[in-house]
């Protein structure tokens, strides 16, 4: 049975698959992930994702955030065994405003959530480095908050959370 919590990499991984992916960047990227859910029962990250170029581009932007069960509340001895809750929110540029979209799903425990942030984290950095090795505008660092951007100008970054 697939989980829903898998409905939710294979949208993420649908825009970083595609060939018309021109430029990304990630926020709230928690270089260690694993202690920080492990200490709060929470953790997240933010994706902006640039397809096309020019005047017809689309800027699509994506938050996940996890939550387990219970988190914040009580005495626990950790998190590694509780279900929790993923949420996803899309969101795309678009002329007249911003279209939201949502999305969740259930993670049994912590192994099986953070198998969904590998498998997006290397989809990733693949893109990335593929982005990288053509070159083109917006590399690099753009502020402390932004780990990795590349092929997205500073004022199209829409990852300020």
């Amino acid at each position: 049975m697939q989980r829903a919590g898998s409905r939710i990499v294979r949208e993420i991984l649908r825009y970083l698959e595609d060939e018309g992916l021109t430029g990304l960047a990630t926020l709230r990227h928690y270089p260690m992930e694993k202690r920080i859910y492990a200490r709060f029962g929470r953790c997240g990250f933010a994706l902006d994702m640039q397809l096309g170029s020019g005047q017809g581009a689309r800027r699509v932007s994506v938050l996940v955030e996890a939550v387990a069960r219970g988190s914040g509340r009580g005495k626990k001895k950790g998190y590694e065994k509780a279900p929790g809750t993923i949420s996803a929110l899309f969101a795309e540029v678009e002329r007249d405003g911003i279209k939201y979209r949502t999305m969740r799903g259930q993670y049994r425990d912590m192994n099986e959530l953070f198998s969904y942030v590998e498998e997006v984290r290397a989809a990733f950095y693949r893109r990335y480095n593929e982005l990288r090795m053509r070159g083109g505008e917006g590399m690099g660092r753009v502020e402390a908050e932004v780990f990795h951007s590349v092929g997205i100008k500073e004022p199209d970054l829409y990852l300020g959370v």
